[in-house]
């Protein structure tokens, strides 16, 4: 058999943000491996290339979108698919299949030295095992994928209900309704939970705020989002500004960028 690192891998990343294509396209061109690549910018266009071009290796975007990673594989000959590296950014549920399963995945945002080992280990299922093993595993994780989808109801556009985090080769989940508010700390947000807890995530607060339900989380300044339920009292500073106490007897200014949207949602006029 001809060995995997002397030949031209076909590597597909589909992933719908560019950012993200550009970013694994950068660490492989920084890699020594011998790369044809690949992009799709949606599910439609990934189960083409998986098709027609037949790729090695998928870096491949949970939710995207038109479709979820789960999607395109569904719309994949069994026979066909390749070693398959999942990309999530926040899908806790998918987490949780991929460790059951033993599936390679890397959570958004990733360093270099993660994404490096996420390559290696997929070039090595290659030349130990081929292909077959790794689709017996993929087959394995879509019908757990496909019984807990039921159980749980699980929905591609629902919020978030686990924010997932890692420390050091550990992964962890803090349930949402646990958060009491969100503070920015540069690239970072702090997230203080009712038990006193205070975690750390790598993530903006732009992006943070799209994965929350609006209905339970919202944004009174740049650097804060918190729980409408752990909101204690919302007081009139005069001249129309208002300051927001939580239930753990932390004050934040509320901005008039959010004021109009926060105080209707408050039932506050």
């Amino acid at each position: 058999m001809e060995e995997v690192a002397s030949k031209q891998l076909r590597i597909l990343i589909a992933d719908d943000e560019s950012l993200a294509r550009k970013r694994i396209v950068k660490f492989l061109n920084e890699s020594d491996i011998n790369s044809e690549i690949f992009e799709a910018t949606n599910g439609k266009e990934a189960i083409t290339i998986l098709n027609y071009n037949k790729p090695d290796i998928v870096f491949l975007d949970i939710k995207m979108t038109d479709m979820t990673g789960f999607d395109v594989l569904q719309q994949v000959p069994p026979e066909i698919i390749p070693i398959i590296i999942f990309v999530t950014a926040f899908d806790a549920f998918a987490i949780k299949a991929f460790e059951v399963q033993a599936i390679d995945f890397l959570l958004k945002p990733y360093k270099k030295q993660r994404f490096i080992e996420a390559l290696d280990r997929s070039i090595k299922q290659l030349e130990l095992t081929g292909k077959k093993k790794f689709q017996n595993k993929m087959s394995q994780l879509m019908e757990f994928f496909n019984e807990e989808k039921k159980k749980e109801g699980y929905n591609r556009t629902s919020y978030l209900d686990s924010v997932v985090l890692r420390k050091k080769k550990k992964y962890y989940f803090i349930k949402t309704d646990e958060i009491l508010y969100i503070r920015s700390s540069g690239y970072y947000a702090e997230i203080y939970t009712i038990k006193g807890e205070k975690h750390v995530h790598r993530i903006s607060m732009s992006q943070f705020i799209e994965q929350l339900d609006p209905n339970d989380f919202s944004r009174i300044n740049r650097s804060a989002i918190v729980a409408v339920k752990n909101i204690k009292e919302i007081i009139s500073e005069g001249l129309g500004d208002f300051s927001i106490k939580m239930k753990d007897g932390t004050s934040f200014p509320l901005s008039k960028n959010y004021k109009q949207d926060v105080l209707k949602k408050l039932g506050i006029r």
